[in-house]
């Protein structure tokens, strides 16, 4: 019997519901970061590791707004302060991780202090009457002819978001797809040699997948013209908010932590639930059947197999602090946030424990940019759900959150290789395995429309 069997098996035990199918956990996951991801990057598990490709149609549930009258009150007090770091040399020392609380004065920390400076200037950030963002999803799959391995973006999809400042300017939401590509120019150079070919196979999510090289016209998802003036805010606390919440958000890191930032991380959650079902079939009577007793035995093994698991993420990332780099790029990314608190959740995440600044980056787009990472942690891909032996392995990645130096804006986030192994053991330290990119996002007097041109 093998563990999709067992575990059928413990949901009988238990009376539970069968699992989602991928469709509607990507739908829901959008909304809440959970387990896996929907075309999203809200990675605790090897499963969850694997971004799916995602379709039109699953984008996160999307009602955002803005009052009118905040954002000519909300001028930036944070360029001084700027300077001020640079000036006095107000950095930190201490392991990359430490607190705000536990670096003690020393040296000082350049990559910080850079990443504090775009926060200073995030909060001069302008508002208009609509709010638009246009973002680019990518996943990096590696392709293996016997010219030579390269790797491609697939699963690549621009969507393109907008709505009004009050309730009844209208908001849509776009989606198209864009071709897939090689990664870098080195990349670029040995699909060539392979004969450039406009297909690609590859293994993702536990089934082949071809992607290739067409972009598709803009779709349109529920348009609505009397929407506007709210938004849904993914991730823990985040929820539906109304304009009253919106203007009542705090902007002071403290507050913004333990609203946003606080509470147990992803992996406490899981192993919580496991052990509740745990608890559920040790209380149960034991069966007389044999038949039963033994899937009894086997569904206790595989639960206790699966924390030990869950035990192993919480030690390689006890403050959970990966999903807290995910959960502040979902809201920065999604939501019309004032200025000052996009400012205020930059300094949050900066001083959370396991988060740490890791300098100049380059984004996928070409772009320069200052980033915070979160911790290592480990993926582990085996054959139980038919990934082909080149597939299997383990490997460690860390998640990123870039930002413009200049402006503060949001860059967008990626997941970065810091450990080659299974899929990825051709690749070096550094090689981006799935990004997120804000293309452009921000307030505008007009009504927006999506680009035409390719963002590539």
């Amino acid at each position: 019997m093998n563990r999709i069997d067992e575990m059928d098996g413990v949901r009988r035990l238990l009376a539970e519901p069968p699992e989602p199918s991928p469709e509607a956990s990507a739908k829901a996951l959008g909304m809440l970061a959970g387990e896996m991801s929907g075309g999203r990057r809200v990675r605790a598990s090897a499963a969850g590791r694997r971004r799916l490709g995602r379709p039109f149609g699953l984008g996160r549930p999307f009602g955002l707004g803005w009052p009118f009258g905040l954002g000519a009150g909300l001028v930036a007090v944070g360029a001084a302060a700027a300077v001020a770091i640079v000036a006095t040399g107000q950095g930190t020392s201490g392991p990359p991780g430490a607190s705000e609380g536990t670096r003690r004065p020393g040296k000082v920390d350049l990559n910080r202090q850079a990443v504090l400076a775009a926060a200073a200037k995030a909060e001069l950030l302008p508002t208009g009457r609509y709010w638009y963002t246009d973002q680019i999803t990518g996943q990096s799959y590696i392709m293996r002819p016997k010219t030579g391995a390269y790797a491609i973006t697939g699963a690549h999809f621009e969507t393109f978001r907008w709505a009004g400042a009050k309730k009844g300017m209208g908001e849509a939401f776009y989606g198209r797809d864009i071709p897939a590509r090689p990664l870098t120019p080195k990349d670029e150079a040995l699909w060539r040699k392979a004969g450039s070919p406009s297909a690609f196979r590859v293994w993702s999510n536990d089934h082949y997948y071809t992607y290739d090289r067409h972009t598709s016209p803009w779709q349109v998802d529920h348009p609505d013209a009397a929407g506007g003036g709210h938004w849904f805010g993914s991730g823990p606390n985040g929820g539906d908010m109304t304009v009253d919440d919106l203007q009542n958000l705090p902007t002071d890191p403290a507050s913004l932590a333990a609203r946003f930032l606080s509470g147990m991380s992803m992996p406490e959650r899981r192993k919580q639930a496991l052990q509740r079902q745990v608890d559920s079939l040790r209380r149960a009577p034991v069966p007389d059947d044999p038949k039963k007793r033994a899937d009894r035995a086997r569904s206790l093994k595989v639960l206790q197999s699966m924390m030990d698991e869950v035990d192993g993420e919480i030690a390689e990332d006890p403050h959970g602090s990966r999903n807290k780099v995910l959960d502040v790029g979902n809201l920065m990314m999604d939501l019309p946030l004032p200025p000052a608190v996009r400012a205020g959740l930059m300094r949050a995440l900066a001083a959370q424990p396991g988060v740490r600044a890791i300098g100049p980056v380059v984004d996928g787009l070409g772009r320069k940019g200052v980033a915070l990472a979160g911790p290592d942690t480990t993926a582990r891909i085996d054959g139980e759900y038919g990934a082909p032996a080149a597939e299997q392995g383990s490997y460690t990645s860390h998640e990123e959150i870039m930002f413009d130096p200049a402006t503060g804006e949001l860059l967008g986030s990626r997941d970065v290789l810091t450990r080659p192994g299974g899929a990825y053991r051709s690749q070096a330290p550094g090689f981006v395995i799935n990004y997120w990119l804000v293309r452009s996002s921000g307030w505008i007097k007009a009504k927006p429309k999506p680009p035409v041109k390719l963002p590539f």
